[in-house]
């Protein structure tokens, strides 16, 4: 065969050979980004419930829940619900006793602006909360009578939450510190302005009253399962 009819033959056989390989694909993402997410935040609230009836004569007992669902790459829409009950025992020591109910929603956006795998990484959440609450005081302990006047009060709140997520290895686990603040108005609440035991529907306040309030968001720590 001569050199005219070799170099033909040679270019047949490399283009052949070039549609018999396929072109690789696109490579399957390591640690996708699960869409949505359940979590609860059992720091403080667990705090409470053991130390409360110890230190205050307080029984408190709630259950932050609450759930992200994926937005976007970089945005989550946040939802939490916590039903709050206290029971503030009557002594000669304290003044305000009875018992407590609230129920607190809150909605939010979580943007995380530099998303990593599985969705850990830092993130910015704006949110929105409010609250309803009922109280029933009681009279003076030594007279033994039941409650004998309820009232019911709420809140509603603007923040921002700053917080940090970090998903436990080969595992959906994952752990989030949070960190933020809110302010908003309440209305015939027994809580101050800045009070750490009124958000927690623990009056600290001397008499009820609407103004203008201040939370510090002191649940820090998440524990939560995505999927």
């Amino acid at each position: 065969m001569n050199k005219a009819m070799l170099i033909p033959v040679l270019l047949l056989l490399t283009a052949t050979q070039a549609q018999a390989v396929e072109p690789p694909g696109p490579r399957p993402t390591v640690g996708e980004r699960p869409a949505h997410a359940l979590w609860i935040s059992p720091l403080v609230t667990g705090s409470l419930l053991l130390t409360g009836p110890l230190v205050g004569g307080t029984l408190h007992v709630a259950l932050p829940v609450g759930t992200n669902l994926q937005l976007s790459d970089q945005t989550d829409l946040v939802i939490e619900v916590t039903p709050r009950y206290a029971r503030r025992r009557c002594t000669d020591d304290i003044g305000n006793c009875g018992t407590g109910r609230a129920l607190t929603v809150s909605t939010a956006v979580a943007w995380t602006p530099w998303p990593r795998a599985r969705g850990d990484g830092f993130f910015l959440q704006p949110k929105l909360s409010g609250m309803v609450s009922n109280e029933k005081d009681r009279p003076d302990a030594d007279k033994g009578e039941p409650a004998n006047r309820s009232t019911t009060g709420g809140q509603l709140t603007l923040g921002l939450d700053l917080g940090y997520r970090k998903t436990f290895a080969r595992t959906n686990f994952y752990l989030a510190a949070v960190f933020g603040a809110a302010v908003g108005y309440s209305w015939n609440q027994q809580r101050k302005e800045l009070d750490l035991g009124g958000q927690y529907s623990l009056p600290w306040g001397d008499t009820r009253r609407n103004g203008r309030i201040v939370d510090i968001n002191m649940d820090i720590l998440r524990v939560g399962f995505s999927f």
